[in-house]
């Protein structure tokens, strides 16, 4: 299980377990995207603009398990 959560403009990522390999694809639906690979990590933050609502988010681990999520700032 992969547990997420939006704070202060900061996307918070836990990992169930060390992600040897991955990638994080972040987007909304206007012209926001962003994308970052992930290398021996259980937890990952990153930052959003102050802007953003909503945020589809992607995250592909290991090159097995892809989990897709919508998130808003407003939690």
């Amino acid at each position: 299980m992969i547990i997420t959560t939006i704070n202060n403009n900061k996307l918070f990522i836990q990992f169930d377990r060390i992600v040897k390999t991955g990638q994080i694809y972040i987007f909304d639906d206007a012209k926001y995207e962003k994308k970052r690979d992930i290398v021996n990590t259980e937890f990952e933050v990153i930052d959003l603009p102050k802007t953003i609502d909503k945020i589809h988010l992607e995250i592909e681990t290991d090159n097995e398990k892809k989990i897709m999520k919508t998130l808003s700032s407003n939690q």
